[in-house]
């Protein structure tokens, strides 16, 4: 069955060998979307292919470099695929949805020298075939075009159609808007710190207990010194604990908010504070997701 498999490649290759297009555009690969976009990646290769004037391959960069046996990452491995499909430049890519619902469109372009460039676009379009559009019109200046709208449609009334159209880019993202998580870290930040602030008010009520405890003198007065001691130490670990993490906490949320005011983030990040217990206490946990 393998051996049927590799057959069909190399027969596959073999013809898209014989076109020897410039450009060979490699179908976008494509991980879990709607169901509503299931035809997204033929449709986004297809027009991104119509726009830079190349040839759809066969197969996918993946399945290629696994005929050839090798890394699609390395460069050595693009080389060949470039050769093997006597193309003078391949472009791949990947989609994916992000969080926000947002898709989110990968594109490399390779030429053989090496030359790579790669870009991440956020398409805000909601149809498959509007964003096969808003794909080839974003994506034109990394093939060094002019961010042109591609549609098989034809123009309502040709005659009048200008000689020289001037083409507007639209931001691909939105800009300025502070997300629900960054004001979460936050408040989350500036609640742990007081509560740590509180803990150590608390084990400075208690130190000054202890120093005016009276002189002990019976077994009961020691455990009772020692009581309130281990009380006072107890909460001063845990309010230095939680006052540590919640500035760290605040601190991050105010660099996150200050980034996304001047331009989102394209990949989302993340910040969990998870209490565990100890013996005598508890300790907090922060966790962090970059981009």
């Amino acid at each position: 069955m393998r051996l049927l498999g590799s057959a069909a490649l190399v027969l596959a290759f073999t013809t898209t060998a014989a076109a020897e297009a410039p450009v060979m555009v490699f179908p976008l690969s494509a991980g879990k979307l709607p169901a509503a976009l299931g035809k997204a990646p033929a449709k986004l290769t297809a027009a991104l292919a119509k726009s830079i004037d190349g040839e759809v391959a066969n197969v996918p960069i993946e399945d290629a470099a696994g005929l050839l046996d090798c890394d699609p990452e390395a460069t050595s491995c693009l080389e060949a695929v470039s050769k093997s499909v006597k193309a003078k430049r391949i472009v791949f890519g990947s989609i994916r949805a992000g969080e926000d619902g947002a898709v989110k469109v990968t594109v490399t372009r390779f030429d053989p020298g090496p030359d790579r460039q790669q870009r991440t676009f956020d398409l805000v379009s909601t149809t498959a075939d509007s964003m096969a559009e808003e794909l080839a019109r974003v994506a034109a200046p990394l093939f060094g075009k002019r961010a042109t709208v591609v549609s098989d449609k034809p123009d309502p009334d040709p005659i009048e159609k200008p000689e020289d159209p001037i083409h507007v880019d639209r931001p691909s993202t939105p800009h300025g808007s502070i997300g629900s998580t960054t004001w979460g870290i936050v408040g989350g930040g500036v609640a742990v710190t007081g509560i740590g602030v509180g803990f150590l008010l608390s084990a400075s009520g208690l130190a000054d207990q202890v120093r005016a405890f009276p002189e002990p003198k019976t077994p009961t007065d020691f455990t009772r010194l020692n009581a309130l001691e281990d009380k006072g130490q107890t909460r001063q670990r845990i309010g230095i604990v939680l006052t540590a993490v919640g500035g760290v906490g605040l601190a991050y949320g105010i660099y996150r908010a200050i980034t996304e005011r001047s331009a989102r983030s394209s990949e989302s990040t993340a910040l969990r504070i998870t209490p565990v217990p100890l013996d005598g206490g508890a300790a907090l946990v922060l966790t962090m997701g970059m981009p």
